[in-house]
């Protein structure tokens, strides 16, 4: 029921909702007044440029809505024109898909618009009509999609920041996911299926926050500060991610602790107050989402009372065994639950943005600079067998002319629906075509049995319409996020909106399955045997960017604990922004790779340890940064520069050696510059142990030990984390 819930108050709801209005009402129109032909044209011109639509500014979207609009009628028009001559035919197919595929490296807006071109074509509209009958047709078509564009500047005009308050409210939900899931790690430490959702989350999380943050840096409203709405989305972005980090810091090792505490009812107080937290956190989802503002969080004011009251007691038994710096690693864990709660609140704050008008949304940070530049390119640069878009623009223009050739081959009726199968199958990585392949398949057998037992039932076109509802929703609303399913929903609703128009039986709904297979072989094949793009070859540079990035992350923190320079808070969140996203396209890319053929594979046991351990050190810079400002200004170790400089050293000479540049160093361990810093933690904790057994309570050396046993053991677990690379990198070297 949750996730039920979740998916009727989330984006991809409304973007369904909208293409299904702007898809079914002509229709239904069309039924009034006995004109379903051209209405059934101009639902198929909402359709491939809703398929197109993407969220951006109010410009980036009509350019490429009306743009989109023309480019599909004009392309669509030439393949009913063509196609009456079947060389000629083929001759446009390969060509308009090339190009159409090219689009590509303009960009992801620019490869929607390119992806819905190949579909517009494919969709067999006004083939086998008369000259005369195709200008009706695609006049028709054309108005669909700016009837649909309509629709969708509208609505942006009349909330232009609903895309992003959606995503907002999703993040937040898996946030509170992510922050539930880890919770469980103090009770079930050793649980490899938790880990392995903990990484899934972890990984959709850092994506959501930089499509979020990439939207709401290019609406000028909100960067600018002009409007309160815009500044309080500002913040509540801003404040995910410093909550985010704050939960990525919460980060020990929890089979140890568990040893320590598992007697006692420590463990599963921590569980439960980390999973309380994350609730709070799904309160503002839900509240971000509708627009409403947080009346009020549940108080952890009692909860933390428990916990401090256990832990304290525990801290003073007589015949206690558990080392004391365990204890300060449990009161920085507590501490960090605190900071996380804080945030909270303070977010809660935010959703009432009519009292925004005095708040800064900067803080002096240079927001433009936290925009991520699209990866475009231009044309000449690409027209080239070494770029993976022309490429790939070679392989479905090749699928696609295999495709017709077939379906005049076998005489196949309505062989179109073979190059549409390869159209939305054949992507540029063999891996995401196998899935989409397989995907597809199940999922249009399975909606020719959903949609056989509609028509069996009845052949009443407004009944057809009812159902085609809650069909066009669930499907636009899922093709995105789970594609079979998708497509469960999306073959019904096809076949049907067809039905409404030309009468469909069973043994053409049949014909449909052989036809989509067909197609998925085609996309198979053509993607394995011509030019295959494997994810192999893509694994070793984002190895090397997540390196360099988590190095860059770890000296933007760490410098500030040698007392050379202070934390710059721009180049931190900078550094922390880059680290995250490269640890999140590394993790993408090695679950893409586990698709491909086990010859071209890297070792994944290692690949998924080495992932691990990255993410790893990111925790544990993350728990230093938590702490570098309030730490820092008390504790400096000179020392550490040179820890620091072997880090980053190590690290490179790995990112190096992945690139088959350098060797790895053979060096000393790391940890050896953290003598200064470990003769204290040893001395401090003497010194407290004493104090208890003198019955002393309070004591300033109460607060000193926790702060040192938390900059000792991160950088200790940094440089032991580090060595561990090492030895997976020598394993890895068949890259």
């Amino acid at each position: 029921m949750d996730q039920i819930s979740l998916f009727f108050r989330s984006n991809q709801f409304s973007n369904g909702l909208r293409l299904t209005w702007s898809i079914l009402f002509p229709l239904l129109l069309g039924l009034l007044t006995n004109t379903i032909s051209i209405a059934t044209a101009v639902s198929i011109g909402a359709l491939t440029v809703g398929l197109s639509d993407s969220p951006g500014n109010w410009n980036e979207k009509a350019k490429g809505l009306i743009g989109g609009a023309f480019l599909n009628t004009i392309c669509a028009l030439g393949m009913a024109f063509t196609i009456k001559w079947p060389t000629v035919g083929l001759v446009y197919l390969g060509t308009v898909s090339f190009l159409a595929a090219l689009l590509s490296i303009f960009g992801n807006r620019s490869t929607m618009i390119g992806n819905s071109v190949l579909i517009s074509v494919s969709l067999g509209l006004g083939f086998g009509l008369n000259n005369s009958e195709l200008v009706p047709t695609f006049v028709a078509m054309l108005g669909g999609g700016l009837w649909y564009s309509f629709n969708s500047l509208l609505l942006w005009q009349v909330r232009p920041y609903a895309t992003i308050e959606k995503l907002l409210g999703e993040n937040y939900e898996l946030m509170a996911e992510y922050m539930r899931t880890k919770a469980r790690l103090f009770t079930n430490p050793n649980s490899k299926e938790n880990e392995r959702k903990l990484f899934g989350i972890q990984t959709q999380i850092e994506h959501k926050q930089e499509e979020i943050r990439n939207l709401l840096l290019t609406q000028r409203s909100a960067l600018q500060g002009a409007t309160p709405h815009g500044r309080s989305l500002i913040l509540i972005m801003r404040f995910s991610i410093d909550i985010f980090e704050k939960a990525s810091a919460t980060h020990i090792k929890y089979s140890s602790l568990h040893e320590e505490f598992k007697n006692t009812l420590l463990p599963y107080n921590l569980e439960k107050l980390f999973y309380q937290l994350g609730g709070n956190l799904s309160i503002l989802a839900r509240s971000i989402q509708k627009r409403e503002v947080v009346e009020q969080l549940f108080s952890l004011d009692r909860s933390f009372d428990e916990i401090n009251h256990l832990f304290e007691s525990l801290r003073d038994q007589d015949d206690r065994k558990t080392p004391i710096s365990w204890f300060a690693e449990v009161k920085n864990i507590l501490r960090n639950f605190k900071r996380i709660d804080r945030l909270t609140l303070e977010v809660a704050e935010f959703t009432d943005w009519k009292k925004m008008s005095d708040r800064s949304h900067t803080d002096g940070l240079r927001l433009p600079n936290f925009l991520t530049k699209p990866e475009q390119g231009n044309l000449s640069d690409n027209l080239t067998l070494s770029s993976g878009h022309f490429r790939h623009a070679i392989k479905i223009a090749m699928a696609m002319m295999l495709g017709y050739t077939s379906a005049f081959f076998f005489d196949l009726d309505r062989g179109y629906w073979i190059w549409l199968s390869i159209a939305v199958i054949m992507k540029p990585s063999f891996a995401i075509t196998k899935q989409r392949m397989i995907a597809r398949i199940v999922g249009t057998s399975l909606g020719i049995v959903i949609a056989s037992i509609i028509m069996w039932v009845t052949d009443n076109p407004f009944l057809y319409l009812i159902v085609l509802i809650p069909l066009g929703i669930g499907t636009f609303g899922t093709l995105a996020k789970d594609y079979r399913l998708g497509m469960t929903l999306l073959t019904p609703f096809i076949l049907l909106l067809i039905a409404i128009s030309i009468p469909t039986n069973f043994e053409i709904a049949i014909a449909r399955i052989i036809d989509t297979a067909l197609g998925g072989i085609i996309a198979y094949i053509i993607s394995f045997a011509i030019l295959p793009e494997f994810e192999k070859n893509k694994i070793k540079l984002r190895i090397v960017e997540s390196i360099r990035a988590n190095s860059d992350y770890f000296r933007e923190v760490a410098i500030g604990f040698t007392g050379i320079k202070s934390l710059n808070q721009n180049n931190y969140k900078l550094a922390r922004k880059r680290a995250q996203l490269s640890n999140a396209n590394l993790a993408m890319s090695f679950q893409t790779m586990l698709n491909d053929p086990k010859s071209n594979q890297v070792p994944s046991t290692d690949l998924y340890e080495f992932i691990a351990t990255i993410r790893m050190i990111f925790s544990h810079t993350a728990t230093l940064s938590a702490n570098v400002e309030r730490l820092s200004k008390k504790y400096q170790y000179s020392e550490l520069e040179l820890f620091i400089d072997s880090i980053c050293n190590t690290l490179e000479h790995l990112a190096l050696h992945i690139q088959g540049k350098s060797h790895i160093l053979e060096d000393e361990d790391i940890n050896r510059f953290l003598t200064t810093i470990d003769n204290e933690t040893e001395k401090l904790e003497k010194i407290r142990e004493k104090e208890l057994q003198l019955g002393i309570k309070e004591s300033e050396n109460i607060k000193k030990l926790s702060d040192i046993v938390i900059i000792n053991n991160q950088f200790r677990r940094i440089g032991e984390n580090v060595n561990c690379l090492k030895q997976y990198t020598y394993n890895l070297q068949r890259i």
